[in-house]
């Protein structure tokens, strides 16, 4: 019983001392473990000025409100997408959006439209409180994704409806290719948002036709 008794009693030193040795080592470990690893790089869509001509325009006594901008599942996942080749597509492990990718796209192209000042008010889903816009715009994209050397591509289906009568005024397809000309991932974002800038500018032209008609 003696015997047994140290036995036991060792047993607990050692375990004591490795338990202390553990949490003495584990900073180390964990920071090895952190500090090992590629760095990470975010980045966020951002409204470019576009490419519309400058001068007087007439804007559209009317409100507009964008729904949540549709995206192909693969964007769903934070990495930018690298696409060499079709169908090949490669996420980025390293280079990721910061946030969501669908805000960021709903709230850029609101402030592209919002800069053509085509309409009188421009807003996003779901906008202030017993809001009732005259008109609703919703924007499916199909591809959103590019490469560094041949540019960035932006496919997609617009539709702007009436929301009073319930009834479409446009469907139309979108599509743009904007070159990455720094050859890096910052380029790669500013390409894309040059193309939903293309987008914004395409759905301010219709705006604009329908501005001309209530003169």
């Amino acid at each position: 019983m003696k015997y047994f008794s140290l036995r036991i009693f060792s047993l607990r030193i050692h375990y004591g001392f490795f338990s202390i040795l553990g949490l003495a080592l584990s900073p180390l470990l964990l920071s090895g473990c952190i500090g090992s690893g590629p760095a990470i790089h975010e980045y966020a869509l951002y409204s470019t000025p576009g490419h519309a001509p400058a001068g007087q325009r007439v804007v559209l006594k009317r409100s507009i409100m964008l729904m949540p901008v549709g995206l192909p599942s693969i964007n769903a996942r934070p990495a930018l997408l690298l696409r060499p080749s079709l169908p090949a597509l490669q996420p980025s492990a390293t280079h990721l959006w910061a946030g969501s990718l669908q805000e960021q796209l709903t709230r850029v192209l609101a402030e592209d439209i919002r800069r053509q000042k085509i309409i009188q008010t421009v807003l996003t889903f779901p906008g202030p409180r017993f809001a009732k816009p005259d008109m609703l715009l919703e924007v499916k994209l199909t591809r959103f994704d590019g490469d560094l050397s041949r540019g960035f591509t932006c496919t997609g289906i617009w539709t702007l409806s009436d929301n009073h009568k319930k009834q479409v005024l446009v469907h139309r397809t979108f599509s743009a290719t904007v070159p990455v000309n720094s050859g890096d991932y910052s380029g790669y974002v500013s390409a894309a948002s040059s193309a939903i800038a293309m987008l914004s500018e395409k759905i301010g032209a219709f705006i604009t036709t329908l501005a001309l008609e209530q003169l």
